[in-house]
Protein backbone atom coordinates (compact mmCIF):
# COMPACT_ATOMS: atom_id res chain seq x y z
CA UNK A 1 0.00 0.00 0.00
CA UNK A 2 2.63 2.36 0.93
CA UNK A 3 4.72 1.69 -2.46
CA UNK A 4 1.25 2.71 -4.37
CA UNK A 5 1.18 5.33 -2.48
CA UNK A 6 4.78 6.74 -3.07
CA UNK A 7 4.15 6.57 -6.66
CA UNK A 8 0.67 8.28 -7.44
CA UNK A 9 1.80 12.20 -8.17
CA UNK A 10 0.97 14.10 -5.71
CA UNK A 11 -2.98 15.55 -6.39
CA UNK A 12 -3.87 19.04 -5.58
CA UNK A 13 -7.62 20.71 -5.18
CA UNK A 14 -7.47 24.26 -6.73
CA UNK A 15 -9.29 26.90 -4.72
CA UNK A 16 -10.21 30.68 -5.67
CA UNK A 17 -12.37 32.96 -4.34
CA UNK A 18 -14.56 35.35 -6.97
CA UNK A 19 -14.23 38.97 -6.36
CA UNK A 20 -16.70 41.80 -7.72
CA UNK A 21 -13.84 43.26 -9.21
CA UNK A 22 -12.92 40.34 -11.46
CA UNK A 23 -15.16 39.09 -14.56
CA UNK A 24 -15.30 35.49 -15.24
CA UNK A 25 -12.30 35.57 -17.81
CA UNK A 26 -10.30 36.69 -15.32
CA UNK A 27 -11.03 34.30 -13.02
CA UNK A 28 -10.99 31.90 -15.52
CA UNK A 29 -7.24 33.35 -17.14
CA UNK A 30 -6.40 33.08 -13.48
CA UNK A 31 -7.09 29.28 -12.81
CA UNK A 32 -5.65 28.15 -15.70
CA UNK A 33 -2.41 29.34 -14.86
CA UNK A 34 -2.42 27.86 -11.54
CA UNK A 35 -3.06 24.82 -13.28
CA UNK A 36 -0.01 25.00 -15.31
CA UNK A 37 1.90 25.86 -12.18
CA UNK A 38 0.60 23.19 -10.65
CA UNK A 39 1.81 21.06 -13.31
CA UNK A 40 5.10 22.40 -13.16
CA UNK A 41 5.19 21.13 -9.67
CA UNK A 42 4.55 17.57 -10.79
CA UNK A 43 1.08 18.13 -9.44
CA UNK A 44 -1.94 16.28 -10.36
CA UNK A 45 -5.25 18.58 -10.74
CA UNK A 46 -8.18 16.52 -9.37
CA UNK A 47 -10.71 18.96 -8.40
CA UNK A 48 -11.31 22.98 -8.75
CA UNK A 49 -13.55 24.97 -5.94
CA UNK A 50 -14.77 28.50 -6.72
CA UNK A 51 -17.03 30.99 -4.45
CA UNK A 52 -18.10 34.24 -5.58
CA UNK A 53 -17.67 36.73 -2.48
CA UNK A 54 -17.73 40.12 -1.75
CA UNK A 55 -13.85 39.85 0.10
CA UNK A 56 -12.45 36.76 1.40
CA UNK A 57 -13.34 35.12 4.59
CA UNK A 58 -10.61 36.51 7.51
CA UNK A 59 -10.79 33.64 8.95
CA UNK A 60 -9.62 30.74 6.73
CA UNK A 61 -10.11 32.37 2.91
CA UNK A 62 -13.44 30.35 1.60
CA UNK A 63 -16.76 30.81 3.49
CA UNK A 64 -17.81 27.73 6.05
CA UNK A 65 -20.16 26.22 3.60
CA UNK A 66 -17.49 25.69 0.81
CA UNK A 67 -14.58 24.54 3.09
CA UNK A 68 -16.83 21.75 3.88
CA UNK A 69 -17.52 20.95 0.62
CA UNK A 70 -14.04 20.96 -0.18
CA UNK A 71 -13.46 18.92 2.72
CA UNK A 72 -15.92 15.98 1.95
CA UNK A 73 -14.19 15.85 -1.21
CA UNK A 74 -11.00 15.92 -0.34
CA UNK A 75 -11.90 12.86 2.43
CA UNK A 76 -13.42 11.05 -0.07
CA UNK A 77 -16.76 11.92 2.32
CA UNK A 78 -20.36 11.21 1.06
CA UNK A 79 -22.59 14.08 1.02
CA UNK A 80 -24.27 14.67 4.41
CA UNK A 81 -27.83 12.91 5.24
CA UNK A 82 -30.14 16.15 4.76
CA UNK A 83 -33.71 16.60 3.63
CA UNK A 84 -33.92 17.08 -0.10
CA UNK A 85 -33.05 20.58 -0.91
CA UNK A 86 -32.19 21.59 2.58
CA UNK A 87 -29.15 23.72 2.58
CA UNK A 88 -26.27 22.95 5.06
CA UNK A 89 -26.26 24.67 8.17
CA UNK A 90 -22.80 27.41 8.68
CA UNK A 91 -22.90 25.79 12.51
CA UNK A 92 -23.02 22.16 11.04
CA UNK A 93 -20.31 22.61 9.25
CA UNK A 94 -18.59 25.05 11.82
CA UNK A 95 -18.68 21.79 14.12
CA UNK A 96 -17.47 19.36 11.88
CA UNK A 97 -14.40 21.68 11.32
CA UNK A 98 -13.84 21.64 15.19
CA UNK A 99 -13.08 17.88 15.30
CA UNK A 100 -11.02 17.79 12.29
CA UNK A 101 -8.13 15.75 11.72
CA UNK A 102 -6.07 14.98 8.88
CA UNK A 103 -7.78 13.32 5.71
CA UNK A 104 -6.74 9.55 5.67
CA UNK A 105 -3.49 9.68 2.78
CA UNK A 106 -4.75 5.95 1.57
CA UNK A 107 -8.23 6.96 1.20
CA UNK A 108 -8.64 10.85 0.37
CA UNK A 109 -8.94 12.20 -3.15
CA UNK A 110 -6.18 14.94 -3.13
CA UNK A 111 -2.94 15.85 -1.12
CA UNK A 112 -2.83 19.18 -1.22
CA UNK A 113 -5.14 22.42 -1.72
CA UNK A 114 -3.63 25.02 -3.82
CA UNK A 115 -4.68 28.46 -3.33
CA UNK A 116 -4.74 31.11 -6.00
CA UNK A 117 -4.45 34.20 -3.87
CA UNK A 118 -1.35 35.00 -1.13
CA UNK A 119 -3.70 34.61 1.80
CA UNK A 120 -2.30 34.89 5.82
CA UNK A 121 -0.56 32.67 7.78
CA UNK A 122 -4.36 32.33 10.27
CA UNK A 123 -6.06 32.01 6.95
CA UNK A 124 -4.05 28.99 5.85
CA UNK A 125 -3.79 27.32 8.98
CA UNK A 126 -7.31 27.43 9.33
CA UNK A 127 -8.01 26.11 5.77
CA UNK A 128 -5.50 23.16 6.02
CA UNK A 129 -7.67 22.28 9.75
CA UNK A 130 -10.94 22.48 7.80
CA UNK A 131 -10.23 20.17 5.15
CA UNK A 132 -7.22 18.22 6.66
CA UNK A 133 -4.57 18.63 3.64
CA UNK A 134 -1.57 20.64 3.43
CA UNK A 135 -2.26 24.01 1.77
CA UNK A 136 -0.36 26.22 -0.23
CA UNK A 137 -0.77 29.81 -1.55
CA UNK A 138 0.09 31.20 -5.10
CA UNK A 139 3.06 33.23 -3.94
CA UNK A 140 4.28 29.46 -2.25
CA UNK A 141 3.30 27.73 -5.42
CA UNK A 142 5.58 30.11 -7.65
CA UNK A 143 8.06 30.08 -5.18
CA UNK A 144 8.14 26.22 -4.81
CA UNK A 145 9.15 26.52 -8.87
CA UNK A 146 11.64 28.93 -8.47
CA UNK A 147 13.26 26.53 -5.88
CA UNK A 148 13.35 23.68 -7.58
CA UNK A 149 14.83 25.67 -11.54
CA UNK A 150 17.36 27.30 -10.15
CA UNK A 151 20.43 26.44 -11.59
CA UNK A 152 23.41 28.34 -10.43
CA UNK A 153 24.37 28.41 -6.67
CA UNK A 154 24.11 32.13 -6.06
CA UNK A 155 20.13 31.94 -7.54
CA UNK A 156 19.59 28.58 -5.41
CA UNK A 157 20.68 30.34 -2.26
CA UNK A 158 18.57 33.38 -3.52
CA UNK A 159 15.64 31.97 -3.91
CA UNK A 160 16.07 29.93 -0.53
CA UNK A 161 16.42 33.07 1.82
CA UNK A 162 12.79 34.29 0.27
CA UNK A 163 11.17 30.85 0.69
CA UNK A 164 12.96 30.88 4.51
CA UNK A 165 11.63 34.17 4.63
CA UNK A 166 8.25 33.67 3.34
CA UNK A 167 8.07 30.71 5.55
CA UNK A 168 8.94 32.21 9.16
CA UNK A 169 6.04 33.96 9.95
CA UNK A 170 3.51 30.97 9.09
CA UNK A 171 5.59 28.85 11.67
CA UNK A 172 3.32 30.03 14.61
CA UNK A 173 0.15 29.31 12.92
CA UNK A 174 1.48 25.75 12.21
CA UNK A 175 2.50 25.05 15.88
CA UNK A 176 -1.26 25.92 16.53
CA UNK A 177 -2.33 23.31 14.40
CA UNK A 178 -0.32 20.81 15.63
CA UNK A 179 -1.66 21.35 19.71
CA UNK A 180 0.03 21.56 22.59
CA UNK A 181 1.89 18.00 22.01
CA UNK A 182 3.29 19.00 19.06
CA UNK A 183 4.80 22.62 20.32
CA UNK A 184 6.49 21.38 22.78
CA UNK A 185 10.34 20.10 22.56
CA UNK A 186 12.61 18.61 25.80
CA UNK A 187 16.33 20.31 25.85
CA UNK A 188 17.89 17.53 24.55
CA UNK A 189 19.38 18.36 21.52
CA UNK A 190 17.95 21.98 21.64
CA UNK A 191 19.12 25.16 23.10
CA UNK A 192 17.09 24.91 26.64
CA UNK A 193 14.41 22.56 28.28
CA UNK A 194 11.07 23.21 27.38
CA UNK A 195 12.12 25.17 23.85
CA UNK A 196 9.04 24.76 21.41
CA UNK A 197 9.18 22.80 18.08
CA UNK A 198 8.58 26.69 16.82
CA UNK A 199 11.14 28.25 18.56
CA UNK A 200 13.75 26.13 16.99
CA UNK A 201 12.49 26.13 13.92
CA UNK A 202 12.52 30.02 13.89
CA UNK A 203 16.39 29.66 15.11
CA UNK A 204 16.96 26.93 12.46
CA UNK A 205 15.24 29.59 9.58
CA UNK A 206 17.24 32.66 10.88
CA UNK A 207 20.66 30.29 10.93
CA UNK A 208 20.17 28.68 7.78
CA UNK A 209 19.19 32.44 6.34
CA UNK A 210 22.37 34.52 7.83
CA UNK A 211 24.57 31.02 6.13
CA UNK A 212 23.20 31.74 2.59
CA UNK A 213 23.47 35.30 3.18
CA UNK A 214 27.45 34.75 4.05
CA UNK A 215 26.96 31.85 1.10
CA UNK A 216 26.14 34.55 -1.39
CA UNK A 217 28.63 37.40 -0.29
CA UNK A 218 31.23 35.26 -0.44
CA UNK A 219 30.28 34.24 -3.97
CA UNK A 220 30.15 37.97 -4.82
CA UNK A 221 33.45 38.42 -3.48
CA UNK A 222 35.00 35.05 -5.56
CA UNK A 223 32.64 36.66 -9.03
CA UNK A 224 35.20 40.10 -8.32
CA UNK A 225 38.16 38.82 -8.00
CA UNK A 226 37.71 36.33 -11.12
CA UNK A 227 36.52 39.47 -12.90
CA UNK A 228 39.75 41.42 -11.78
CA UNK A 229 41.99 38.66 -12.89
CA UNK A 230 41.10 38.59 -16.30
CA UNK A 231 41.55 42.24 -16.65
Amino acid sequence: MSTDLKDKPTRAVVAAVQLPSVSDAEMQASLTELRQLAKTLGFEVVGTFTQQRAKFDSAAYLGVGKRAEMRRFVRNEPEPDRAQGAPAEDGDAEAGESAETAADPSTRRADIVLVDHEISPMQARNLEKAVGVEVMDRTMVILEIFHRHARSRAARAQVEIVRLSYMAPRLREAAKLAGPQGRQRSGVGGRGAGESHTELDKRKIRDRIAELQKEIAAMDVERKTQRARRQ
